[in-house]
């Protein structure tokens, strides 16, 4: 089968397209034909080698790829899933620590998959598969109920987008996007964003006063990190919680802790992968469901032909898209 293969972590340049053996499915997992394989920021910290120092190194020689979506090829002993069967999937090890989704076909553990909701693309599925249940098991650590408000920066990235619309699809009295992107705030309102802040034209801080009835909000997802966490901690209330899940922006972040003491306001850091298979399957019910209803809607940005890999690479590190990008098979 074609693979993509990752020998060394210097950029998209020590990508190699190679012949490899199809993999044979183990105990408890599934033989996945792959329609989309999905290009997410994960694959850029893991091929130019900018992972978190404390993350165990990638097992090299390595085909990339931590998420996707495609076709059961083999549902094993598998008693949830069938062969033919619409499924996505995600979780950590996947093109770090094994064989990911850049190939004709993929192993990947049962409780790492789900039907994909029919109305969801491939393509889209391939970053739904962990951003809505990233964006949903944050929102009930932050202790989400209906009538709460919510901020989600960076509106037009995968788990923005989740957090934003399973909070307006599960009964939010108000919910606040952000982009620093002119553009991005025309498109966020196009495709039916109603509250999005663009923070290349008033402060973080302003928009939300000025959306949320002149006060802050109940609860912050953010997968942006650096200094958006700063702003965001400028737009609590009392008791506010702030999850924080991401570092696109930068790892590092100075907080003016005034803005915490103030309001008893919180931060604390998730993620969705010390989820247990029963969190799992919970979200991605949660999603199915609200997809199924028409309430959510994943946001796509573009598809790259499986050959063109280093290419969409290089554009989701570079031109910040308005939603996923997948390889096609």
């Amino acid at each position: 089968m074609r693979a993509w293969l990752l020998e060394s972590q210097s950029g998209p340049s020590c990508l190699k397209q190679v012949e490899i053996d199809k993999p044979r499915p183990k105990e408890g997992e599934i033989l996945v034909k792959m329609t989309a394989p999905g290009v997410v920021p994960f694959d850029v910290a893991v091929i130019n080698n900018e992972n978190e120092a404390n993350f165990p190194p990638s097992n090299l020689p390595l085909v990339p790829g931590n998420q996707g979506a495609g076709v059961v090829e083999d549902a094993g002993a598998s008693k949830r899933l069938k062969a033919g069967d619409r499924v996505m999937f995600g979780a950590f090890p996947y093109g770090f620590m094994r064989a990911g989704s850049w190939a004709d076909f993929c192993a990947v553990e049962e409780i790492h998959a789900w039907k994909i909701p029919d109305a969801v693309p491939d393509g889209a599925a391939a970053q739904a598969a962990v951003a809505y249940p990233t964006a949903y098991r944050a929102l009930i650590e932050a202790g989400f109920a209906p009538g709460k408000t919510v901020l989600a920066p960076g509106i037009g990235g995968s788990v923005g987008n989740a957090a934003y619309q399973l909070a307006r699809a599960l009964g939010a009295a108000n919910v606040i996007g952000t982009t620093s992107s002119t553009a991005k705030a025309e498109l966020a309102r196009a495709a039916g964003f109603a509250n999005v802040i663009d923070t290349s034209q008033q402060t973080m801080a302003e928009g939300v006063h000025a959306l949320n009835g002149g006060e802050g909000v109940d609860i912050v997802i953010d997968s942006i990190g650096g200094q958006v966490i700063a702003e965001a901690a400028k737009c609590i209330k009392r008791y506010s919680k702030i999850i924080t899940l991401g570092f696109a922006a930068g790892r590092q972040s100075t907080i003016t802790l005034a803005d915490l003491i103030l309001y008893r306001g919180s931060i604390q850091g998730y993620g969705v992968y010390t989820c247990t298979p029963e969190e799992w399957a919970d979200a991605w019910g949660v999603f199915t469901d609200l997809a199924d209803d028409g309430k959510i809607r994943p946001l796509f940005d573009r598809s790259f032909p499986f050959e063109q890999a280093a290419a969409a690479l290089e554009y989701v590190a570079k031109a910040r898209p308005f939603g996923g990008v997948a390889l096609t098979i």
